[in-house]
């Protein structure tokens, strides 16, 4: 019964890029006029958006989605494995938590007076750009040494390195309001949900019996 429960938690990361996808999808559909590649994802959920509501339910549950798989790995998982992943696993449950603060903190739209909660949407997002980075980073190191985790190890560093790269290609199209920004932003964190969903499937295949697996 234990086991059956774990892998259903493991789930909860597949699950969660199922949901944000679909945010996506579905607010660039509702929001008639909206640029998927030039905007930004959070322009969904800014102050004033269309559709912010249905939408902000849809990144809450993502959120707990996330955090859900982030918790259960870090609790269950993570200590199997050498203390660089425990690391890793600290990281991805911070990100996550700072991610449920969007919700509090919606971005402002362009053109639209600064206010409070749009400045501290910045600043969550300063905070997470090092726990997104840092996550896969140390995870994968720490499962070079492990054979059946090896493969994996190594497509975790290479994310660290695409999330750096689409990373810093956002951050600098962003800062000089050039066009494409949306695209490299969708590039950064379509990085980050696939890695996830590779990770929870991985980690629920590993959980299943091996009559299972087998099959």
């Amino acid at each position: 019964m234990a086991t059956r429960s774990n892998t259903l938690l493991l789930s909860t990361g597949m699950a969660a890029a199922v949901v944000y996808t679909l945010h996506v999808l579905l607010g660039g559909w509702w929001w008639k006029g909206y640029r998927h590649l030039h905007q930004p994802i959070s322009d969904l959920t800014a102050t004033g958006a269309p559709n912010r509501a249905g939408l902000l339910a849809l990144t809450t549950l993502y959120g707990l989605l996330a955090l859900t798989f982030a918790l259960v790995f870090l609790i269950l998982e993570s200590k199997k494995h050498h203390r660089m992943v425990v690391i890793g696993a600290v990281f991805f449950v911070a990100l996550h938590l700072l991610s449920l603060s969007y919700g509090l903190f919606p971005q402002d739209l362009p053109g639209q007076p600064a206010t409070f909660a749009g400045t501290m949407h910045l600043a969550v997002t300063a905070l997470i750009v090092p726990c997104t980075l840092l996550a896969p980073l140390f995870i994968g190191w720490g499962l070079l040494g492990e054979p059946e985790w090896k493969k994996f190890g190594y497509l975790s560093l290479v994310t660290s390195l695409l999330l750096l790269l689409f990373g810093g290609t956002t951050a600098y199209l962003f800062a000089r309001e050039l066009p494409y920004f949306g695209l490299a932003e969708r590039l950064n964190i379509g990085t980050l949900q696939l890695w996830t969903c590779c990770f929870s499937f991985k980690l629920v295949k590993n959980s299943l019996p091996r009559r299972l697996k087998q099959t």
